[in-house]
């Protein structure tokens, strides 16, 4: 079953005469574990953002389950469906307590404020974080802020999760606490993207592994992306 689809998809930055990502095409299944690997600059991130949304194409068209992401009266349609974890931990949370940052998801998408409490607290414990309410968000590690953004998306519902290089910032105990997280969501049914330039660190069961060239973004689909026990390995 198709749930994104990326159709001649081009974009580029104000003041920028290069195009990161230009006539690009891909089409996403439920339940995949899509890891888009890249160098810095190579356009992995600029997808990333793409896919979830928080940017839109300067030409071409992506639709999640059928959503236009340029579509304006579908945008709650499609935040329910898609939401990124973006790379620096504090980039995720707005409010000083978790109860509150977890609660401002679920109020923008105009959930009853008398079910919040349920639903925040079933996703702390789905990311290992429960009894976390109250705590301040300043005082997290960055693991933890990342665990409570990935919180965030499930109390929303969102199948899709776009990881945009959420582990660069932390240690190794952090990255595989993140990476077992995704992976263990992904098992449950999550859609998962997850850009890295990381090349030895994630696991996927098997993934589609998409290399970014600096200059050309391919589709490799290759099965020298991952090893048998499912681990991608450096391209």
């Amino acid at each position: 079953m198709q749930m994104i689809s990326l159709d001649n998809v081009s974009y580029i930055y104000r003041g920028q005469k290069v195009y990161p990502i230009e006539n690009f095409s891909l089409e996403i299944k439920k339940g995949e574990f899509v890891v888009l690997k890249g160098t810095n600059g190579s356009g992995k991130s600029t997808l990333a953002k793409l896919i979830a949304g928080v940017i839109k194409p300067r030409k071409g068209l992506i639709t999640i389950n059928d959503i236009n992401t340029k579509s304006r009266k579908d945008f709650l349609d499609l935040r329910k469906e898609v939401s990124i974890i973006f790379q620096h931990p504090e980039h995720n949370l707005l409010f000083d307590k978790v109860y509150d940052d977890l609660a401002f998801g679920l109020t923008n998408i105009k959930i009853p404020k008398d079910q919040h409490k349920e639903i925040i607290t079933s996703a702390l414990k789905k990311v290992g974080m429960s009894g976390y309410e109250q705590h301040s968000t300043y005082d997290l590690s960055g693991g933890q802020k990342q665990r409570i953004a990935i919180a965030g998306i499930l109390a929303m519902g969102c199948p899709i999760i776009v990881a945009d290089e959420p582990t660069s910032m932390l240690d190794t105990q952090g990255k595989e606490e993140i990476y077992n997280l995704l992976w263990e969501l992904n098992k449950q049914g999550h859609t998962i993207i997850l850009s890295t330039n990381i090349q030895s660190e994630t696991r996927t069961s098997p993934p589609q592994c998409l290399n970014f060239a600096r200059d050309t973004p391919s589709d490799t689909n290759d099965n020298s992306c991952y090893t048998k026990k499912g681990r991608v390995i450096s391209l």
